[in-house]
């Protein structure tokens, strides 16, 4: 028989329906910014909701949750015995070692070692600045202790191991995922992995894949590596990698990740295991009550985000499951409801503006900046009249505006909404963006602009202004772009300067 997930009512997964509303909800009130959300009990999905712009066909950067990928990769040449766990990597990256060979930390270091986390580096070789050899920097920095003895989060280590498929197999690290297990599950085609700046796929970050594909991902886990009744990768490695093998909680900041470690796949609460990406991105699955949660979101600059997400789901959906006592049938009024609820979200912006006595007065004028670390020159904001207004993804015409900067790149606009979001490219970095704005008190115009492409992050964009002046704190919660969007300086309008 061919797995095949079905579409049905919450009430088929028995399941209340008010309970994933209020899930959704919970989250919303919160104020986390959501890009989907995906709940399936058995083979039945009850929920699947988008946050527009995003929709079933988006891709959405999963960060970490790539380094559950590579380690099902590991599996597969495993199960080819093209390698064993046991072996220490310096034995496949000699070209990579130091010109006085490798450091003594570094030659005990094994693949089961890197699939835990309990490597010789402390943190991630990659991000020290200037490096550009990803791989290499793995080997050439200094290790800090024996491995196989602690926990520490080591993204390059990973990398290593995705560059290690690589020289297995002779293939791309996405060629041959599909080719062991993606085309099986009726993976995305389109799906890709960005590249390091050698060109090497980024084994620990870097997939673009749809939720459902993750779905399929968890789900291929929790049946021992088992899809369309094959056998896709060795069950014993499977079985292995959902374990425990060993503990952050010293390491780790919230509560859910301080639960264990297996192979690059997280132990949670309540008996579950998950694949986590950084901002939100999440696949869990509980096997008590045979529930999957898949989530996409950007909880960057929210702290304590993730940790939400999780706990929502246990409190407002896993807790409230009972299987003792069914779950009443929707009636066709309950169904139209729920549907039009999962099928409306939209992602978050900033609401609730204040008035404000400064707009006339700031209106389309240029600030000069001070000298600042942003090299920003000139600020101007743009306040559109009822004559030239903008239409949101409602067709109702609202309110929206356009900031103006000038910095070392040249002068750019981006356009905003007030309470709602306008959907546009990010100058120079050409990113997608949705940019929204409210004038937080009379004086302060808050502009939050997020970006939803192949980087996932927010920037802050606060202008305050007194008089003729007006100051800027510029803000940026991405991990790789947008370094220029971070600082706080003086600016003097244009007209006093005339003055």
């Amino acid at each position: 028989m061919q797995t095949k997930f079905n579409y049905v009512k919450p009430s088929e997964c028995n399941i209340d329906y008010h309970n994933l509303i209020n899930y959704a909800k919970r989250l919303e009130n919160q104020d986390i910014p959501m890009h989907s959300l995906i709940i399936m009990r058995g083979n039945n999905i009850c929920m699947e909701s988008y946050y527009k712009p995003y929709d079933n066909n988006s891709l959405h950067r999963m960060f970490s949750m790539t380094k559950s990928l590579v380690s099902l990769g590991i599996g597969c040449l495993y199960g080819e015995h093209k390698l064993s766990l046991d072996d220490h990597i310096v034995d496949y990256f000699k070209d990579k070692l130091p010109q006085n060979g490798a450091y003594d930390y570094m030659k005990m270091l094994t693949i089961r070692d890197m699939l835990t986390m309990r490597t010789c580096h402390d943190s991630t070789t990659y991000k020290t600045a200037g490096i550009t050899d990803w791989v290499g920097s793995f080997f050439t920095v200094k290790p800090v202790h024996a491995p196989g003895t602690q926990f520490s989060y080591d993204t390059s280590s990973t990398h290593v191991l995705g560059a290690l498929i690589e020289r297995l197999s002779g293939m791309r690290l996405i060629d041959y995922l599909k080719e062991k297990f993606l085309n099986e599950l009726g993976f995305s085609e389109d799906t890709f992995i960005l590249p390091d700046p050698c060109g090497i796929p980024m084994g620990g970050s870097g997939i673009c894949a749809r939720p459902v594909d993750m779905l399929k991902i968890i789900y291929l886990i929790s049946k021992d590596g088992v899809y369309n009744d094959k056998q896709l990768i060795p069950a014993d490695y499977i079985k292995a990698a959902r374990m425990k093998q060993s503990d952050p909680y010293g390491k780790s900041g919230t509560l859910e990740e301080m639960q264990g470690y297996g192979y690059q796949i997280w132990i949670t609460r309540n008996g579950g295991y998950a694949l986590y990406g950084m901002a939100g991105q999440l696949a869990l699955y509980v096997p008590d009550k045979d529930i999957y949660m898949v989530t996409t979101a950007d909880t960057l600059g929210r702290q304590g985000g993730v940790q939400c997400i999780y706990d929502a789901f246990w409190e407002e959906i896993y807790n409230k499951i009972d299987d003792e006592t069914s779950v009443n049938n929707e009636t066709d009024a309950q169904l139209a409801e729920y549907n039009t609820f999962i099928n409306s979200r939209e992602l978050f912006c900033l609401k609730d503006s204040t008035a404000s006595s400064y707009e006339n007065l700031i209106n389309n004028v240029t600030y000069v900046c001070d000298e600042n670390v942003c090299k920003m020159t000139a600020v101007k904001v743009t306040i559109h009249n009822a004559d030239n207004a903008c239409t949101d993804t409602n067709n109702t015409t609202r309110k929206w505006g356009t900031i103006t900067y000038t910095n070392e790149t040249g002068t750019h606009s981006i356009d905003f909404g007030f309470g709602y979001n306008i959907v546009s490219e990010f100058p120079i970095y050409n990113f997608r963006c949705a940019a929204s704005a409210v004038w937080k008190c009379d004086n302060n115009l808050l502009i939050k602009i997020q970006i939803i492409d192949s980087a996932i992050g927010n920037l802050y964009i606060s202008l305050s202004y007194k008089d003729n002046y007006a100051s800027v704190f510029l803000k940026k919660y991405e991990e790789t772009f947008f370094n220029e969007f971070n600082g706080v300086f003086g600016a003097i309008s244009s007209l006093q300067q005339t003055d």
